[in-house]
This record gives structure tokens, sequence and C-alpha cells, in this order.
């Protein structure tokens, strides 16, 4: 009994060890106006506000689908182009006929400025058709 005490104590500690040696993401907010998109692809929508110096106001958000004309849901490559080498790409979800409209977009790789670029956010729109992207990243060399 006591060898499997031991053991189950030497496991809490290993997994404790391991949650504790991921990285504190850094808070992320993010709204944007989306009068230009047009559900072609690709779409964009132009950030209005940031607290991510390295995505400032501005910066385009480019769609590629597969799904981004649907009148149910937003299923899509995203990029984000700040500038020429400065981009990141991911993926969003988004119930569009939810009410409010929610979901979810996760980025996972970055170049330039955005280089090791991870950030996974909720998708919300007020009542004034900005849409608000809160969630967390993180910046750096990805390993």
């Amino acid at each position: 009994m006591s060898r499997l005490l031991i053991l189950s104590a030497g496991a809490i500690l290993a997994l404790t060890s391991v949650a504790s040696a991921a990285p504190a993401t850094q808070p992320l907010k993010i709204s944007k106006e989306c009068s230009q998109y047009t559900g072609d692809t690709p779409s964009f929508c132009t950030i209005t506000e940031s607290n991510l110096a390295a995505i400032p106001a501005g910066t385009k958000i480019f769609y590629y689908g597969p799904v981004t004309g649907s009148p149910l849901f937003t299923s899509s490559t995203a990029v984000i182009a700040v500038g020429k080498g400065d981009s990141a790409v991911g993926y969003c979800v988004v119930y569009d006929t939810a009410s409010p409209p929610l979901g979810t977009c996760a980025f996972h790789a970055g170049s330039g400025t955005l280089a090791g670029f991870q950030a996974i956010v909720t998708v919300t729109v007020d009542d004034k058709q900005i849409w608000h992207w809160d969630g967390g990243y993180l910046l750096g060399a990805a390993k």
C-alpha cells in the first residue's frame, strides 16, 4: 500500500511539473469592424483597437474559407496581415446565427514581428456591429 502511495505521489508531482512548465499567456483584446467583409474569398475585416502593439489599429484580417458566405456560420483560415513579412495564421469558427453571434479563433504561427505568435480568443459582436476578440496570446520563438 505504501508503495502505491509513493508511486501516486510521484505521478502527481510529475503532472504538476508538466503543468507548471506551460508558459503563461498575456491578455489579448482586439476590436474590428467588418463593413468591407463580403463573404468572397478572401474577405477581410479591419482592426480598430488592439492591446498588442505588434497588431496595431488598421491591420487587416483576411478570411480564406472554406466557408465564408454561409448564412449559418463561418469556418475559415484567418491571416492577420500587419505588413510585409509580419503576419499570423490561424483558424476561426463563428456561429453567425447565434444570438448574439459567438465563436473562437486559434492562431498557431506567425512571421516577422509576429514570429511564434500563438493565441486563442473568443469572438463576439456588440450591438454596434463591432466584433471583439478576447483571449490570450504568446509571442516569441516557438518551441
